[in-house]
């Protein structure tokens, strides 16, 4: 066993250190940290538990008597009071390796590179309340190119009607039935939305008059129109849309 109380600070506890290879069901030797010391870890059978080992050596003395002399320690597959998961026994990552992670720079500015990642992040993180959560802010015309301000699922409204159009109505005697009519819509299942324009140069003939539509097809409806007080000349449209139900 060999005691090396500092070396913790770089690998960690329940560190592999080498060897501890896997072969089929067998886990070869090698060395592990654990509990601020180095071990010889003697593999064997693999198990879910490890376990502290201590085995003592005798020596022959000059009075020809044999006495215990050495103690050796060392991890190993086991039960017992203080066993380990051997699951939680990682290998090490080599120090020197991070340099080579960080565009080959050389190892001072590697680190120097990652200890002010590291303050970028913690700063950034200490303004966040907890349990928030991110703040996107969504783009209806965001391709879908991987972006978080893009808009999965959106409904097409740039056309919501069946058809739109407006009609000449011109003059209204009294009640009069018109039929307007388009290209099929494929269904006579719609609202017709609309409203009437007048057109002539003195407004008060185009007022008093209403609409109302009836016997919806797909390819027309009729216009009943009413003119509330009689004798005058109007210059009528109807704007409309269809929009389905």
């Amino acid at each position: 066993m060999v005691k090396l109380t500092g070396f913790s600070n770089i690998v960690g506890d329940k560190t592999i250190i080498s060897g501890c290879i896997t072969t089929g069901s067998d886990v070869s030797n090698g060395v592990v940290y654990v509990n601020g010391e180095m071990y010889e870890f003697r593999g064997g059978l693999a198990q879910t538990k490890v376990i502290i080992k201590e085995e003592t050596t005798n020596l022959v003395y000059k009075n020809n008597n044999s006495y215990p002399a050495v103690k050796t320690n060392y991890v190993t597959f086991g039960t017992g009071i203080d066993a380990m998961n051997w699951s939680d026994f990682k290998p090490g990552y080599p120090t020197k390796d991070i340099a080579t992670g960080l565009a080959g720079k050389a190892d001072q500015a590697a680190f120097d590179s990652l200890a002010n990642a590291f303050t970028i992040v913690a700063t950034k993180m200490a303004t966040i309340e907890m349990g928030a959560q991110k703040n996107v802010q969504a783009d209806w015309n965001e391709a879908n190119n991987g972006s978080n301000s893009y808009i999965k699922n959106k409904p097409n409204i740039s056309n919501p009607f069946l058809h739109k159009d407006k009609y000449d109505i011109g003059d209204v005697f009294d009640e009069d039935l018109l039929t307007v009519t388009f290209s099929d819509v494929g269904t006579a299942d719609y609202i017709v939305s609309g409203g009437l324009v007048g057109t002539n140069s003195d407004f008060t003939q185009d007022a008093n008059v209403y609409f109302q539509t009836r016997e919806h097809t797909r390819t027309s409806f009729k216009l009943v129109l009413t003119e509330q007080a009689g004798g005058r000349f109007q210059k009528l449209w109807l704007h409309y849309a269809l929009i389905p139900l």
